[in-house]
């Protein structure tokens, strides 16, 4: 597991910075300018050769507020409730997903089954593209708020400041990808009955466990997550902030879980993970 503490590699600065352009705002704030035909892996090199982690984290903590997502996220009470009253003045109901990222062909299907005109049948599917559309909207918002919150928690988290997939942030040296999970999983809930939920807040490990035995083999991973957890569906941008601020980023826990595998069968992991869970006041 590489440690950004100790070391870096082209192909991870190359994660951290996400362009050339960026890279090289860096190297001139570290007293390293770069010509700006300078190509990326000229860029890239040259970071590698001058890397200091204890000297320069706080630069690229700079750059990060410099980013649209960073200032997203400060402004994100007054962007949720603009996006909430549009949500209430076009009468969309509870805020909820009307289906889920890949069941809108089985959502269709159930709409052309129903005894309705064309006509009628088509109003739902439109109400149902812009209440998905919407929550999408209002889901970017949390998330970026969330983020800013996560990395204004520690000053040893290091942001990327490009979007790849698989890594958000390092903490303490390691690289972390932040994961939003709607839920602690079914399988969760039907091992614990009532008690899910007070099992969960209880037992944040147990959450992770779960989400990491029942994720979708297309998207598996065994690496290192930040694991965002709702318990329930609309929680207000005040108690996230809460929430977070209660959250220990100091000290990860280790989970191990078993896998199952279509084509090369079970196979235990160990991996260090964090984990928020975010619910309402009961």
């Amino acid at each position: 597991m590489e440690n950004i503490k100790i070391c870096v590699s082209n192909d991870i600065v190359k994660k951290i910075f996400g362009s050339a352009t960026v890279g090289k705002q860096y190297l001139t704030k570290i007293g390293i300018p770069a010509t700006t035909a300078a190509k990326a892996d000229v860029v890239w090199t040259k970071i590698v050769q001058f890397w200091d982690y204890d000297k320069h984290k706080t630069v690229i903590r700079e750059l990060f507020r410099e980013t649209p997502k960073y200032k997203n996220g400060k402004s994100a009470d007054d962007a949720m409730q603009t996006l909430l009253t549009e949500w209430q003045t076009l009468q969309l109901g509870t805020v909820e997903w009307p289906f889920t990222q890949s069941g809108f062909d089985d959502f269709v299907q159930r709409i052309n089954s129903e005894d309705e005109t064309g006509i009628v049948k088509d109003e739902k599917v439109k109400a149902a593209a812009v209440k998905y559309r919407r929550i999408k909207e209002i889901n970017t918002v949390r998330n970026d708020f969330i983020e800013t919150l996560i990395f204004e928690k520690n000053e040893n988290i290091v942001p990327t400041l490009g979007h790849r997939r698989g890594l958000d942030f390092f903490i303490d040296g390691i690289s972390y990808d932040q994961k939003v999970a709607r839920s602690v999983t079914n399988e969760f809930k039907k091992k614990y009955g009532n008690d899910w939920r007070t099992t969960a807040i209880a037992h944040p490990e147990l959450v992770a466990e779960y989400l990491y035995t029942y994720q979708d083999e297309g998207r598996f991973g065994s690496n290192p997550r930040l694991l965002v957890v709702n318990l329930d569906e609309d929680i207000s941008i005040p108690r996230i902030r809460d929430i977070i601020n209660q959250t220990n980023l100091d000290k990860h826990i280790e989970i191990t879980f078993t896998f199952q595998h279509k084509n090369t069968g079970a196979k235990t992991y160990k991996v260090p993970c964090f984990v928020i869970l975010l619910y309402s006041e009961q």
